[in-house]
C-alpha cells in the first residue's frame, strides 16, 4: 500500500467513525422505543423490578457504611451512548440465555475463535442461546476496524467509554443496561470473558434442571470473597472514597456467572443507585447484596478459575478460564466428537 492509498484508507475509516457515531447519537432513543414497542416486548418491555425495600433497610441498619455506596435517587444510571447495539437481536425471538463476552478491541483473534467454536451453535436442547461481545471505545483507527467487524458479524455491543481496566465496571454495566433496554424477556444471562471456554450445552441443561423457586433468583458461578486492596502500588488498588467497607460481600468471578433474567433486571435497577467502582465483579456482588440476593454455590466443579488441563473435564464444565484461541477451537472439536 503506497502513501496515497494509505491516506485514502484513513479518510475512509474516519468517515465511517464520524457518520456511525452521528447516526447512533441521533437515533439511540428512537431505537430503544422502537424495540420496546414490538410485539415481542409488549406489556413487559420496560419492567420495573420490585426491589426488596425491607431487605435494603435491614442491610443499611446493620452497617451504616453501606449508605456511602447507596443513593436513594438513581443518580448513577449509565449515560454512555451506544455506538453499536444490535437492538434487533431479541425482536423476533426471545433467547433462553444471553451470553455477554467482555473483550478488548484488540482481541480480534479471540472473538473469531469464540465465533468459530462454542458460540457457533445457536440452539441447545431446543433452547436459543445468543452470544454478544462487550467492547468500549478506543482510537479512531481501532473504532473504525470494530465497525467493519461488527458489520460482518452483527454481534458487538459498544458504548463510547474508553476501553481500559478501570472502566471494566462500565463494560459490565453495559451488559445489564442492554438487557433492560433491548431484551428484558430473556430467561437467563451469563457474563464471561474472551479467554473463557463456555459449554453452552451444559449451561442450558443445568438451567433446565433448576427447581422453580431457584430459577427466579439464580446467581451462580465461582464464588469469591475478600476485601479491597488499599496498597497504591497494586493494580487492584481501591481507595476508601471508592469503597468504604473493609470487605466485599460474596460475589462471583467474572470468568463466568449466570443470573436469572428477572434478577439481572433488578441488579440493573440497583446499579442506578450504586456508584461504580473499579472491580466490576465485586460491584455486581454489592448490588446483589443490597437487593437481599445471595450467591448460589453450585454442586460439583462447573466453573474453573485456575489454569488446568481440561481434557477430561470439557464435557462436564460450564466455563473454564485461561483458554487461548487455539485451545478454544481444540476443545470445541473435542466436544463435538463426544
Amino acid at each position: 500500500m503506497n502513501i496515497s492509498q494509505f491516506v485514502l484508507f484513513l479518510i475512509f475509516v474516519f468517515t465511517i467513525c464520524f457518520w456511525c457515531g452521528y447516526i447512533v447519537k441521533q437515533n439511540e432513543e428512537a431505537l430503544i422505543e422502537e424495540v420496546r414497542s414490538t410485539a415481542n416486548l409488549t406489556g413487559t418491555a420496560v419492567p420495573t423490578p420490585d426491589l426488596s425495600e425491607k431487605a435494603l433497610q435491614k442491610i443499611l441498619k446493620e452497617d451504616p457504611k453501606w449508605l456511602q455506596l447507596y443513593e436513594h435517587q438513581p443518580k448513577h444510571k449509565p449515560n454512555f451512548t451506544y455506538l453499536t447495539s444490535e437492538h434487533s437481536k431479541c425482536r423476533d425471538e426471545t433467547p433462553f440465555v444471553v451470553i455477554f463476552v467482555a473483550t478488548r478491541p484488540s482481541e480480534v483473534e479471540a472473538r473469531l475463535a469464540i465465533r468459530a467454536s462454542w458460540a457457533s451453535k445457536k440452539q441447545w436442547h431446543g433452547k436459543s442461546v445468543l452470544t454478544l461481545f462487550l467492547i468500549g471505545n478506543e482510537s479512531r483507527e481501532q473504532t473504525g476496524k470494530l465497525y467493519l467487524e461488527h458489520q460482518e458479524y452483527r454481534d458487538m455491543i459498544m458504548q463510547d467509554f474508553i476501553d481500559t481496566y478501570n472502566n471494566l465496571t462500565h463494560k459490565t454495566r453495559m451488559a445489564f443496561q442492554w438487557l433492560h433496554d433491548f431484551c428484558p424477556k430473556a430467561q437467563y444471562v451469563m457474563k464471561t470473558d474472551s479467554d473463557v471456554f463456555v459449554n453452552p450445552g451444559n449451561l442450558v441443561n443445568y438451567l433446565l434442571n433448576l427447581k422453580e423457586e431457584s430459577s427466579q433468583t439464580l446467581f451462580t458461578g465461582y464464588p469469591l470473597q475478600g476485601g479491597p486492596i488499599r496498597d497504591k502500588n497494586y493494580k487492584y488498588y481501591l481507595s476508601y472514597e471508592e469503597y468504604a467497607l473493609d470487605v466485599f460481600p460474596l460475589y462471583c468471578s467474572g470468568l463466568g456467572y449466570v443470573i436469572s433474567g428477572n434478577l439481572a433486571l433488578q441488579i440493573y435497577t440497583m446499579m442506578c443507585h450504586v456508584k461504580p467502582f473499579p472491580n466490576e465483579d465485586a460491584y455486581v456482588g454489592v448490588c446483589l447484596k443490597l437487593l437481599g440476593g445471595q450467591v448460589h454455590i453450585p454442586n460439583g466443579n462447573l466453573f474453573f478459575i485456575h489454569r488446568i488441563d481440561l481434557a477430561d473435564k470439557i464435557q462436564h464444565l460450564i466455563a473454564a478460564h485461561w483458554v487461548d484461541p487455539v485451545a478454544m477451537k481444540h476443545y470445541w472439536e473435542t466436544l463435538q466428537k463426544t
